[in-house]
């Protein structure tokens, strides 16, 4: 060979190097081990590969915090009872690890009849009442705090009578106590005391439970790896792995997902997208309940924002009404909100948004002492499109009266953090709830869920004008009367403006056709698709 050419080959396979390395590099790329259909090339193995906007770090139910958490938690665990798998309607609970079960009269005491031979995982012996008592007071321990506590606070003492049955006293009737003790949304999620005992502070990452998976392989940061659990007391599950990656980029999903990297993935609102992706001939685009209600929360505890003038002149800024048209179009995937809670949930108020009113909006800021406007500090931003889009429009339409909001953009994790540490005044956020009022109301505007609480969860407005109420409906059995507590405490906030109610979507999930899920899908509460033992791919 001579030297020209020698010199050349070199530079080429110096470049092939470089090229694989910076590949192996990418943090929005995955290395491929399985064809097209889901079966790992070396084991010949069903492997199950699912794209996560952001890593999963709280594996601990109780502790769950994002949809990525929900979404790895869910195959793990179980709970009392669930949602058939597929649906989000309080009218389809049906039993998990409980048989059967009923209630007094009064509706105060819950009797639980438990499956027998459900064994936990890793050798952890037999699922027992003892399990169901440790948890519940697990939850309602404030010094552990569980976001959960306030949500199972109704709960007056749990007992263990026999081996295979659980007594749950309440301390006053609740119309909704079903839905509180649900496996979806996590707050019903059976634990294991010695497994969460053994494993210290190492129990976010380490979760031991009864599901049709359990936990193989935890690389914060890299992916989560879940095997099935042969012995799972509803069969053998049909795939054999799970492999949650996380994958920030849209572009880097869309492009796994069409090669078959990757089976599963969140999709999007946006038309175009939507329009990309139904043009897909191995996609399934799904829209599903339940609805995503968005709302902007405004905390009242910093200025300017303790000012309701101001939180006043914000909320008439924003054309909620353009944005929806813009976005979703004849409102296929979303439409405008119908007050501070879903529209769809038991006990909503149709109370709908806030007048646009610029005018108004300047007239107020005068009046609140800011005739030439005023700069907002800092917002974090998520990175997720939807939160972009959303909170980009809402900048520019403040930025019409005077307002002006800078934003610096962050991943998915580092917002959920910041907005949990008040380091937000204006939260932009999208949430999922129980198909009752009470749940939104307690996760969102209930004095105990706010923020930076031992029991805080998701009340960003630092609103607690309505607890008492709160508190009242939630044990009012009958439904009209309850219904009018709730149409009372809705506008209650409503003109309190402590949130401006943007839209409500519904959940846009996508998979590969070849994935069977066992059952057919009309809504979630974990912001994906649930896996269970019938899950397979063909």
């Amino acid at each position: 060979m001579n030297k020209k050419f020698k010199g050349l080959y070199i530079g080429i396979s110096l470049l092939v190097c470089f090229l694989l390395i910076i590949t192996g590099c990418s943090s929005n790329k995955s290395v491929d081990n399985s064809n097209t259909n889901g079966t790992s090339k070396e084991s010949g193995e069903k492997v199950l590969k699912i794209a996560l906007n952001a890593d999963a770090t709280r594996l601990d139910p109780h502790f769950n915090s994002t949809a990525s958490d929900l979404t790895v938690t869910q195959p793990i665990f179980n709970g009392l009872v669930r949602f058939k798998p597929g649906t989000v309607s309080g009218s389809e609970i049906e039993g998990d690890l409980a048989e059967s079960w009923e209630s007094n009269p009064e509706g105060t005491i819950w009797t639980f009849k438990l499956r027998e031979g459900v064994q936990w995982h890793n050798g952890y012996g037999e699922f027992t009442s003892e399990d169901v008592k440790w948890t519940f007071e697990r939850i309602l321990d404030p010094t552990v705090g569980s976001r959960f506590h306030s949500e199972l606070a109704v709960i007056e003492k749990v007992e263990a009578p026999d081996k295979y049955t659980a007594v749950i006293y309440l301390k006053q009737p609740d119309a909704a106590f079903l839905q509180r003790i649900l496996m979806d949304g996590s707050a019903g999620a059976i634990v294991k005391k010695e497994a969460i005992e053994e494993a210290g502070e190492k129990s976010m990452t380490q979760p031991i439970g009864t599901g049709p998976f359990m936990l193989e392989v935890y690389k914060q940061g890299q992916g989560i790896t879940l095997k099935k659990n042969p012995e799972y007391f509803r069969g053998e599950p049909k795939i054999d792995k799970i492999e949650y990656i996380t994958m920030s980029d849209r572009n880097a999903v869309d492009v796994a997902l069409e090669k078959g990297e990757i089976q599963m993935a969140v999709g999007e609102t946006d038309q175009l997208w939507l329009q990309q992706a139904k043009g897909k001939q191995n996609w399934e685009v799904e829209f599903v309940d339940q609805e995503v209600y968005w709302g902007l929360f405004l905390n009242t505890t910093i200025k300017p924002l303790d000012d309701s003038k101001v939180r006043k002149a914000i909320a008439h800024a924003i054309d909620v009404e353009k944005y929806a048209k813009e976005v979703y179009g004849g409102g296929e995937t979303g439409h405008t909100a119908g007050g501070p809670i879903g529209s769809s949930l038991f006990g909503a108020a149709d109370l709908g948004i806030y007048e646009y009113d610029p005018e108004l909006s300047k007239k107020l800021l005068a009046e609140a002492g800011y005739p030439d406007g005023l700069t907002l500090p800092k917002q974090f931003l998520s990175s997720r499109p939807n939160y972009v889009q959303m909170m980009t429009f809402i900048q520019e339409e403040l930025r019409k009266v005077n307002i002006e909001m800078p934003l610096e953009k962050v991943d998915v994790a580092t917002y959920g953090a910041n907005i949990r540490q008040n380091l937000n005044g204006l939260v932009l956020y999208g949430r999922a709830t129980k198909p009752h009022a009470a749940f939104a109301l307690d996760d969102h505007y209930y004095g105990p869920s706010i923020v930076g609480k031992n029991t805080g969860k998701l009340n960003f407005s630092h609103y607690d004008k309505s607890d008492g109420l709160i508190e009242q409906a939630a044990k009012e059995i009958d439904e009209k009367k309850a219904e009018a507590l709730y149409e009372q405490i809705q506008q209650e906030i409503y003109d309190e403006y402590v949130v401006v109610p943007m839209t409500e979507t519904k959940n846009v999930l996508v998979r590969n056709k070849n994935v069977d899920l066992g059952y057919q899908i009309k809504g979630t509460l974990n912001y994906f698709y649930t896996i269970n033992e019938n899950t397979d791919i063909k």
